[in-house]
């Protein structure tokens, strides 16, 4: 079963055990009626029912659970990672979210290893990864001129760079 990350719960929001989530998707509310794994920091994990996902402020919401039904509840959520199934979000084969691809090691295409991606910076053109060894910094546009290729089952990305992608750091 293919499970992403579609949110980080960050706290309790009112009494009713509804909880402040911080979303890696635009419309977090199409999770409503399903049932998502709540994976807590400390290994355990919670299968519950999203009963209501409202928009707060930019990619923060307030979530409720049908199980969830008072504060005290909620506040043993906090910091853990809300999962569901892919099919679930309608997300097509080459689509990917963000925590998809956070962590992925990025070889060149030669074989080359880079590092790992730390961040993704949106920009109005497309997005753009930032890739990390202890040496380098490595800025990678999210086209396929430079992504070759993106393995979720291994966890690699093939990418081709050009001069000025490639920094040491300082």
């Amino acid at each position: 079963m293919d499970l992403l990350v579609v949110a980080k719960i960050s706290g309790t929001h009112h009494l009713k055990g509804a909880v402040k989530v911080l979303s890696n998707v635009d419309e977090l509310d199409i999770v409503i009626g399903n049932k998502v794994i709540v994976e807590l920091g400390n290994g355990s994990t919670k299968v519950l029912t999203m009963k209501e996902a409202s928009p707060l402020v930019g990619k923060k919401w307030a979530v409720e659970f049908e199980e969830i039904t008072n504060k005290t509840e909620a506040s043993l959520l906090q910091g853990g990672l809300i999962k569901v199934r892919r099919d679930i979000l309608d997300i097509e084969e080459d689509e990917y979210l963000v925590n998809d691809v956070i962590g992925m090691k990025v070889y060149e295409e030669n074989g080359d290893y880079l590092g790992e991606v730390q961040d993704i910076f949106e920009t109005a053109a497309h997005d753009i990864f930032v890739v990390e060894s202890e040496e380098f910094e490595t800025m990678i546009p999210d086209i396929d001129v430079f992504v070759k290729d993106v393995n979720f089952d291994k966890h690699e990305m093939r990418v081709s760079l050009i001069d000025g992608m490639k920094e040491k750091k300082k």
